[in-house]
């Protein structure tokens, strides 16, 4: 199985998973949650 993905028009490797935190949540992320994120 090769490292890349690809589509139709596309090949990508992606290596990164991102989390978009709105900032009404933000206060979620304290304490010992905040510390391992």
């Amino acid at each position: 199985m090769s490292r890349f993905q690809k589509a139709s028009h596309v090949l990508w490797h992606c290596q990164y998973h991102i989390v978009w935190t709105p900032k009404c949540r933000f206060g979620i992320l304290k304490g010992n949650v905040g510390k391992e994120v």
